[in-house]
């Protein structure tokens, strides 16, 4: 068994020893909360399931991960420098999704990251819309009046013909020139996929009142290029000033109300 010099697993690579693992009702817990995200923190998944003992905990997950296949440790964390002294980051394998829907428990997801492909291209990308996403998930949470509405949630309550799409976040927009944005010079229609949709359901007086936000994340894109047809920071301020201002989201994704957040 390949271990470090502290006689220690790798934490790079799955290494069995036979301990027979007993699944417990927490640990159906710790992949409902995978699935949901895809990825998630080791002190994020501390901080949804609240555990009495952190240290157990981690001991838990590093059983889940070497003994019951049930969860991976993403390769392209490792890319990072200082990977080796950061918490681990985790996603539920082809196994843990498989256990969940055999006891009939995929719950909705909080992001639609895909799982098409066995590694995600975009993965510094793809952990900012899961920290800015856990992290608003987290905040209600500790709020008894607040509650946290997830993308799943909102498509579920969509019309028909987005449900049906193909990327039901797919949404068309027209951008017209504007005092606002003078580097758009003419009309043009373009589309936009959020990286994240979400909601909270606040409790007013006995009554429950919702606001949405479209959530994009951005890494290296930069404010504005030559051509408004490329992706830029200020091309997508305009199409998203367009959504709102049109209101066309009320028609695509059935809510009532979206604002912008942008996290960089």
């Amino acid at each position: 068994m390949p271990t470090d010099a502290l006689g220690r697993r790798s934490r790079f690579t799955r290494t069995r020893t036979g301990k027979r693992i007993v699944l417990t009702d927490r640990d159906t817990e710790i992949l409902r909360q995978l699935y949901r995200y895809r990825y998630l923190r080791q002190p994020q998944l501390v901080a949804f399931l609240q555990p009495h003992s952190k240290k157990r905990f981690v001991e838990r997950l590093g059983n889940l991960f070497h003994e019951a296949g049930l969860i991976n440790r993403p390769a392209r964390q490792w890319d990072r420098f200082d990977a080796r002294c950061t918490p681990l980051i985790y996603e539920i394998s082809k196994t843990g999704i498989e256990h969940l829907r055999g006891r009939g428990e995929l719950p909705p997801r909080a992001t639609t990251l895909s799982r098409r492909s066995g590694h995600c291209t975009q993965f510094p990308h793809a952990m900012m819309i899961v920290d800015a996403l856990a992290s608003v998930e987290l905040e209600t949470l500790a709020e008894p009046d607040q509650r946290f509405v997830s993308v799943d949630e909102i498509l579920a309550r969509a019309p028909e013909h987005t449900q049906q799409a193909a990327n039901p976040l797919r949404v068309p927009v027209t951008i017209k020139p504007s005092r606002d944005f003078p580097d758009i010079r003419s009309r043009f229609d373009t589309h936009i996929i959020p990286d994240g949709l979400y909601g909270i359901e606040y409790l007013i007086d006995g009554e429950k009142r919702y606001r949405f936000w479209a959530l994009e994340c951005e890494r290296t894109s930069p404010s504005g290029r030559r051509t408004s047809r490329r992706s830029s920071t200020a091309l997508k301020y305009a199409a998203y000033d367009a959504l709102i201002r049109s209101g066309a989201f009320k028609h695509h994704w059935g809510i009532p109300n979206l604002k912008l957040k942008v996290v960089t």
